[in-house]
């Protein structure tokens, strides 16, 4: 289905988005406070658009308690992970380790749903992942922007990303089998992600309230137009790149799916010249090729 499995390169293109306005954000907001107000800002435009399409159907109740799962894993871990990383590591080395969330998506899918692929279409999903690692480990010059610094410990950082790719992979897993039941993609990302600000309110309320960073702002510090950044974050990274990814996971194959959603590291290469005005290397463009053929290679099978 290749439109089914386009679905990871408009999911790809949102997080791109997202990856590229987060940094400032998390600075100024603070990693929990951050996390926590963008997932719970999605969670309630899924349910208003899921209340009033009546999107929540026997087959989404059937399979609760495994997309609720899918929401810890996927969306309270992984993000709050994901975003820990993109703080610590910038969005170009988090988006490299982040890749690795097809191949975990891959063996999963291969352990659990009895899921195959065939050698074409593992040797594209190769290449997009060749291109991707390429166009990050080779596709900078001399960097000085605060972006290339490491906040902490390395390893830290690089523990997260992996713990995000493993929770986006693992959430995705866990969705699948309401997708195929027949429950509206949409009623199942609004429980997911809904469940996953449930999780985030309780921890930040309860822990994380108290442990703010001392770079973030007080309340009365932040502006409307951090609230509105964010609340332009958690639609196009959440509403619209979550539900469309969750859509093509339920109508093509996982492995596919993500891997093609794994090219974000690619996308932000753009992005990452515009804003800090360094042009890529001659390593990204050569990685940017290789995705592009792989990523044809899966949509034409």
């Amino acid at each position: 289905m290749p439109f089914a499995e386009l679905s990871g390169l408009v999911a790809a293109f949102c997080w791109t988005l997202s990856s590229l306005m987060a940094p400032g954000l998390i600075a100024r907001f603070g990693i929990m406070r951050f996390n926590t107000l963008r997932i719970t800002i999605a969670s309630s435009l899924l349910l208003v658009i899921c209340l009033f399409g009546q999107r929540f159907t026997d087959a989404l109740w059937e399979h609760s308690f495994a997309v609720m799962l899918s929401g810890v894993l996927g969306i309270f871990l992984g993000d709050t992970l994901l975003f820990s990383a993109v703080h610590r590591l910038g969005p170009r080395r988090t988006g490299v380790l982040f890749a690795t969330n097809a191949p975990m998506s891959i063996l999963l899918g291969w352990l659990f749903l009895n899921e195959t692929l065939t050698l074409r279409q593992l040797f594209a999903c190769a290449l997009v992942l060749v291109g991707v690692v390429i166009a990050i480990l080779f596709g900078k010059r001399q960097s000085t922007h605060a972006w290339e610094d490491t906040k902490g410990k390395l390893s830290v950082g690089v523990i997260m990303a992996l713990g995000g790719a493993l929770g986006q992979a693992s959430g995705a897993l866990l969705s699948k089998p309401a997708l195929l039941d027949g429950a509206d993609p949409l009623g199942v990302s609004a429980l997911r992600v809904g469940t996953g600000a449930v999780a985030l309110i309780l921890a930040y309320s309860l822990y994380y309230r108290h442990k703010q960073s001392a770079d973030s702002l007080t309340l009365s510090q932040l502006k409307l137009v951090d609230y509105l950044g964010v609340c332009a974050l958690a639609t196009i990274g959440m509403v619209i790149g979550m539900s469309v990814l969750v859509w093509g996971v339920g109508n093509a194959n996982v492995g596919i799916v993500t891997t093609l959603s794994a090219i974000v590291p690619v996308l932000i290469l753009p992005g990452l010249w515009i804003t800090t005005r360094q042009r890529p290397a001659l390593g990204a463009w050569i990685g940017a090729f290789l995705v592009v053929i792989g990523a044809a290679l899966i949509i034409l099978h």
